[in-house]
């Protein structure tokens, strides 16, 4: 009876220390997921991102990219190869896509609208994608291969275009400092 006891308290404390293992992983995995589909998301819009301005609601133009320090959104541009396979059937709408990036709280926001010059400023869909950001930064590669922490660089005379590369550092409370870069069409 004793020996039985012993068996089933090690057993009892094996399945106990699988259970918080598996429970550990499945949070890791979760984590993982959610940060490949950041990194995925960035990509899609990135590569694709096109010199394309936009109207505003109060009708002003818009660049096509835009960086903000302060404000409701990181930054905004337009990008191309947005697919519409119900172009024969609804009306019709651009394969161009105004999307926006916005860092809220310690979430990372992907906003999107349906209609390039928009007469609503409220985006038509908001999608979380990454949590537990504590902060983010991101770098600006020039046409000569340096880089800028804002866009367009400060000491910019005339069109700056659109950036070649842009680097994002996340300092993520679990994760520490993820870096990566993407870079622009062209």
């Amino acid at each position: 009876m004793f020996l039985l006891a012993i068996i089933g308290t090690a057993g009892f404390t094996m399945l106990q220390q699988i259970t918080k293992a598996r429970e550990r992983i499945e949070v890791q995995s979760e984590r993982l997921t959610e940060l490949q589909r950041t990194f995925y998301w960035l990509a899609e819009d990135i590569t694709q991102i096109t010199d394309r301005p936009v109207r505003s609601a109060v009708d002003s133009i818009v660049p096509a990219f835009q960086f903000n320090l302060q404000g409701s959104s990181l930054f905004d541009f337009t990008r191309a190869g947005w697919s519409n396979p119900a172009a024969d059937i609804l009306p019709a709408r651009s394969t161009l896509q105004r999307v926006s990036y916005s860092l809220e709280d310690d979430r990372l926001i992907r906003s999107y609208w349906y209609h390039l010059d928009s007469l609503s400023e409220e985006p038509d869909k908001r999608r979380q994608l990454l949590k537990d950001v504590e902060e983010l930064t991101v770098r600006f590669m020039d046409n000569q291969g340096g880089w800028q922490d804002q866009w367009p660089p400060l000491n910019n005379e005339g069109d700056a275009g659109m950036p070649r590369a842009l680097e994002f550092t996340f300092i993520l409370g679990d994760l520490g400092s993820v870096v990566r870069v993407f870079g622009l069409p062209g």
